[in-house]
């Protein structure tokens, strides 16, 4: 598994035209398609395939997991603690991929739950179906990522990171502070909040994808949230309940 920064250690180093004419309407609704294809959300991870759980009371704890919903196909995810904070009272951190039978109903869910005292972070990432294989991802078409909550306990900072460069060297990150919500919201990151890193991002040939999120500004925070999807989202669309970092142009 690819643990490319740490949530403690590295903080500081994260943060057509068509003339209708004579054409027929099946040749219309083919020159349509891609600009319609183009208008549509990326569906990133919908957290509905690639079940699994990872458990931890110190140290640091992560499984790479495959599936045909998520980008790339293989998500890994890691509970990450603070050498100096493990868990006091030993309760456990738990970080779940937890798939729906009934979508509609119960949304498939990546679900973060800590027990009393429990402080570490998380890490979520996306790579090839492999450690070395980049994704290629071409997110030109869009600006914007949108992670959806289903709520959370507590307040968290999320920091979001692009690896480019065709080596997984490079980085683009973006942080911010996210409040308690005992309702469901959606968060932007706008591509053009992201600090690059020694080179411009190419959005058009990325090489993974990187989310974390740690505990906000009390060290008893213990937060416990779900997350129910992770979408690339073009210009087109609304903006989200909140929006990380400048508005999206």
């Amino acid at each position: 598994m690819k643990l490319k920064t740490n949530v403690f250690a590295n903080r500081a180093a994260r943060v057509a035209r068509l003339s209708l004419g004579a054409v027929s309407l099946a040749t219309v609704a083919m020159a349509w398609m891609p600009q319609t294809m183009r208008a549509q959300n990326l569906v990133l991870d919908n957290f509905q395939t690639g079940a699994g759980k990872v458990q931890a009371v110190s140290g640091s704890q992560g499984v790479n997991q495959t599936g045909a919903g998520i980008v790339g196909g293989t998500r890994g995810i890691s509970i990450v603690y603070n050498p100096a904070a493990p868990s006091v009272f030993g309760q456990l951190s738990t970080l779940q991929v937890r798939p729906s039978a009934d979508p509609k109903t119960v949304p498939p869910a990546l679900i973060w739950s800590n027990g009393f005292g429990v402080v570490p972070g998380i890490e979520v990432e996306y790579f090839g179906l492999n450690d070395d294989t980049p994704l290629n991802l071409d997110l030109t078409d869009y600006d914007r990522f949108r992670l959806s909550f289903d709520g959370t306990s507590t307040g968290v900072v999320l920091t979001a990171e692009v690896w480019y460069g065709g080596d997984f060297n490079l980085y683009g990150a973006e942080s911010c502070g996210l409040p308690a919500s005992n309702h469901p919201f959606t968060l932007d990151i706008p591509f053009s909040a992201f600090a690059p890193g020694l080179a411009p991002i190419t959005w058009s040939s990325l090489d993974g994808l990187f989310f974390e999120l740690t505990e906000g500004t009390s060290p008893l925070n213990s937060p416990n949230l779900a997350i129910t999807g992770f979408y690339a989202i073009p210009a087109t669309d609304p903006a989200g309940t909140i929006t990380c970092g400048p508005p999206a142009t």
